[in-house]
């Protein structure tokens, strides 16, 4: 049996990316890698193609719980950091249109 108490979502908050990796992919089909449910990978890949996030795809995610986290508690703060960091990582890219 699963150490996590559920495979439900609500519970990942507290886990960190190598923990939800290892919970999703336990639950993928055969040999296919785990995708968290509300956070799918080509959401992710589109933010990389986008030059939005260098994280790789669990530390993206936990950086999505932590944002919607976030705003359900009404932190501007970290909402102002991700739109910051946004701003950097698309003006450290002279190449970058937005596509």
């Amino acid at each position: 049996m699963s150490t996590y108490r559920s495979c439900e979502p609500v519970n990942d908050l507290a886990l960190d990316a190598e923990e939800l990796r290892a919970k999703y992919d336990a639950l993928a089909l055969g040999s296919q890698w785990g995708e968290h449910p509300k956070h799918p990978m080509e959401q992710w890949q589109t933010e990389v193609h986008r030059k939005i996030t260098r994280d790789g795809y669990w530390d993206w995610v936990v950086a999505k719980l932590k944002l919607a986290e976030a705003k359900i508690h009404k932190d501007p703060f970290l909402a102002e950091a991700e739109q910051q960091e946004i701003m950097e990582l698309q003006a450290g890219d002279p190449g970058n249109q937005g596509a």
